[in-house]
């Protein structure tokens, strides 16, 4: 089990055909495979081997993925970085994962030597903005470097990725997940969604992330399909990008597209090549899964965490509008529960947190046994996810386990709220926390975006018997700045709770 075989048989099979496209630049199959075993070659004679780690700090760009498949082909682990991260959040990864070398787009890595000159990595820059110090070119490398694929051998467990989580709950953690690992997720996306050599992925968003590298390219890459980039997501630009490229798989959280759907040309847009639309990881309203199925586009849910290889569950597009809120069945390999604080299985209905065990569960967390042990336990992955399922077995996430409050003594979960307000006119944006209260412990707040003239007694009004009156947002906090949101688009609702940490009154929340 080896992920670099992959570009080997397509590379052999389909060499002209094309594997990458980012504005007008194209790489065909055989070209990406030449070109990734140069760099392979020049990184080994920098200095990297087989379980030497290596990260990446870039936008999307196709130098990024060629470092994936150069590392993969020498058996070096790969380490994506956030760029959105702050410098000393960057160093501190870069530390614990060892790395030996950093890939980095020029201004991101002055911006990281700027805080910390010791960085402790050669450097590769990219793209090309001249040798200083110790850093490589990263074109000359290539150019200068080796033809010949190194074809390392390592066993089906050899760590491909270490993908750091995004430190809600403390210092990011680093999953490790192996060669098998990954191929199995790419498995399950070929099975469940039927993705094939003559299919056209489309990643406007950040690919440095669990989800755009392992569930999103990562099956595409395997399975042959081109891939379409682009450095960052823009409405418009992914509406005619989809039409003009015949994109036939795009998946992207809630909010990518709520932005499309909102867009003048949204209307008019040709989406009928997509055969595989989906989301994932955020609360969506019926009216946007109605906006897409009025273009005939069933648009699906689907599940999956960082640590379970970023795909576990599925919902088929045919039951999106007859099974909407459900993130669907267990993907083929992989088996879930729905677990009591005790062990014990739940009864149909009943909330518990999701168990996984399968193939693309992580092998642990690098340098942590500890955490790996409470997070693996009897061979079962504790995903912290609140679900329940119903009748028919279909799964339905509830909320994150630490993002239930209680109140009162009462349970309850913020995406429940949420599923709500997301049918509520005039928000722009909008999140819902627990906040401290001398009464009842804790209480549901809101905090938001709205269009002007929005008032907190409209959320409340709305709110109205669609909630129990105890789950109705206590205080409504409307903002001007936009939500802190992470890569892959969601809200850091961790920012959101250390910012509303103290008691306050009715009065100050909404103002």
């Amino acid at each position: 089990m080896n992920l670099a075989g992959a570009i080997r048989y397509w590379a052999a099979r389909d060499p002209d055909r094309m594997a990458f496209a980012m504005g007008d630049r194209e790489l065909t199959w055989r070209q990406l495979d030449q070109r990734t075993s140069r760099l392979a070659r020049g990184l080994q004679a920098a200095g990297v081997g087989t379980g030497d780690r290596v990260a990446a700090l870039t936008p999307n760009c196709i130098e990024f993925c060629e470092t994936v498949i150069a590392c993969l082909k020498l058996g070096a682990i790969f380490v994506p970085l956030n760029y959105r991260l702050a410098p000393p959040e960057l160093t501190d990864i870069l530390r614990r994962s060892g790395a030996s070398l950093l890939v980095a787009e020029r201004e991101l890595l002055d911006r990281l030597l700027a805080f910390d000159s010791d960085v402790p990595a050669r450097i590769t820059s990219v793209p090309l903005a001249g040798p200083r110090g110790s850093e490589l070119d990263f074109e000359g490398l290539i150019d200068a470097s080796d033809p010949s694929d190194p074809d390392a051998a390592f066993p089906p467990d050899h760590p491909a990725f270490i993908c750091y989580t995004s430190g809600t709950t403390g210092l990011p953690k680093g999953a490790v997940l192996s060669h098998r690992n990954v191929l199995a997720t790419a498995f399950e996306r070929a099975v469940c969604d039927g993705w094939t050599s003559i299919d056209i992925g489309f990643i406007p968003y950040a690919i440095a992330f669990t989800g755009g590298l392992v569930s999103m390219w990562m099956p595409l890459y395997v399975t042959g399909a081109g891939t379409v980039l682009e450095p960052s997501f823009d409405p418009e630009t992914a509406l005619r990008i989809i039409a003009e490229r015949r994109v036939t798989a795009f998946i992207a959280v809630g909010s990518v597209l709520e932005a499309m759907t909102a867009a003048p040309g949204f209307a008019d847009a040709d989406l009928s090549s997509l055969t595989t639309a989906a989301t994932g990881g955020q609360v969506i309203s019926r009216e946007l899964i109605r906006r897409f199925a009025r273009k005939g586009i069933n648009l699906a849910n689907q599940y999956g965490l960082t640590e379970g290889g970023g795909l576990n569950i599925i919902l088929p597009a045919r039951e999106a509008m007859s099974k909407i809120g459900s993130s669907g069945l267990p993907t083929p390999q992989c088996q879930a529960r729905v677990a009591r604080p005790d062990g014990s299985e739940c009864e149909a209905g009943e909330v518990g947190e999701l168990l996984l065990r399968g193939p693309q569960v992580m092998e642990r967390y690098w340098e942590d046994p500890v955490a790996t042990a409470e997070t693996i336990v009897d061979g079962w992955l504790h995903t912290g996810d609140l679900v329940h399922r119903d009748e028919d077995g279909y799964l339905y996430v509830v909320d994150r386990k630490k993002d239930m409050l209680i109140s009162g003594g009462l349970n309850v979960y913020p995406a429940e709220i949420e599923r709500v307000l997301a049918e509520l006119p005039g928000l722009v944006e909008y999140a819902v926390i627990g906040v401290p209260d001398t009464r009842w412990g804790e209480v549901p707040a809101a905090i938001v975006r709205a269009e002007p003239g929005f008032t907190p007694s409209d959320l409340t009004e709305f709110c109205q018997g669609r909630l129990a009156r105890y789950k109705i947002p206590r205080h409504v906090i409307l903002r001007e700045e936009p939500l802190p949101r992470g890569m892959s688009n969601k809200v850091l609702k961790g920012e959101l709770r250390a910012q509303y940490a103290r008691p306050f009154s009715d009065r100050e929340a909404a103002s």
